[in-house]
């Protein structure tokens, strides 16, 4: 009676056709491997790399606005 009582309600299925093809998305194979944090690590880099590189192009923009239109480094 006590073991029956210490039972905990059943994991919520898991829908493996989602899970697979999420990490086929990301260029994986399965979604499960030893190794999560760092694919976690780089799925979180390759999410910024957007956002950096957008700043860059807003940058070189203001510089090249900046130096009369041409490209950095090209002046006399």
């Amino acid at each position: 009676m006590i073991v029956a009582a210490c039972g905990g309600g059943t994991p919520e299925p898991r829908d493996e056709a989602a899970a697979t093809a999420e990490a086929k998305q990301k260029g994986r194979d399965t979604d499960k491997t030893v190794f999560d944090d760092l694919i976690q690590t780089q799925d979180r880099a390759r999410a910024v790399e957007g956002v950096t590189m957008a700043a860059k192009a807003a940058t070189d923009a203001a510089v090249e606005q900046q130096t009369g239109g041409e490209p950095a480094g090209q002046q006399d």
